[in-house]
């Protein structure tokens, strides 16, 4: 089973965003982002409500593995800062 915050890594990477584009979306250091990244730090709902929207995806992705194949299916790749 692949945990939450593997989940978001997974997304993230197949959409070609940047860490420090999401660390930004949440308001803190890429420091802070790391750890989140990485399972140290716990992520809240509206955390995780911040990250889904960034990814362009439903927060239920990062729960439900049938909903997985839908966004690697569509992971269309995208250019941000």
């Amino acid at each position: 089973m692949i945990l939450v915050h593997e989940r978001i890594e997974q997304i993230r990477i197949e959409k070609g965003i940047t860490k420090s584009f999401l660390a930004k979306k949440l308001g803190m250091s890429s420091m802070g982002y790391h750890y989140l990244s990485i399972g140290r730090s716990p992520i809240s709902t509206d955390r995780l409500q911040v990250i889904a929207e960034a990814l362009g995806v439903d927060p239920r992705v990062f729960f439900d593995p049938k909903l997985n194949e839908s966004v690697s299916c569509s992971g269309s790749k995208q250019q941000t800062a």
